[in-house]
């Protein structure tokens, strides 16, 4: 299965350090091997069509969209909640997506 990942997400990989960026690519690839099936330790349900891909600190999130997944927000942890701030902007992106 093939992930689109949005510019913004590659920027952000780009900018944080070497070892985040290669651990969350890593994390890329396993989901595009296992898909959905991946352990709740790698992936999570947030809501709707909403998945969190979760490499260390980092939080990816994928939207999925009919038969295309796409990593459209991505976020070093800090908490273990959510932002609100961070769920306006995934569902702001969200909408661009459809």
């Amino acid at each position: 299965m093939k992930v689109e990942i949005d510019i913004r997400v590659v920027k952000f990989l780009k900018v944080i350090s070497e070892k985040d960026s290669a651990k969350a690519f890593s994390y890329i690839e396993l989901f595009e091997t296992y898909g959905f099936r991946l352990d709740t330790r790698y992936l999570k349900k947030v809501s709707g069509p909403v998945w969190e891909l979760r490499p260390g600190k980092v939080r990816l999130y994928l939207f999925v969209k009919t038969k295309k997944q796409i990593i459209i927000y991505a976020i070093i942890k800090k908490s273990q909640k959510i932002k609100k701030e961070d769920l306006k902007i995934i569902e702001k992106r969200i909408r661009e997506y459809l």
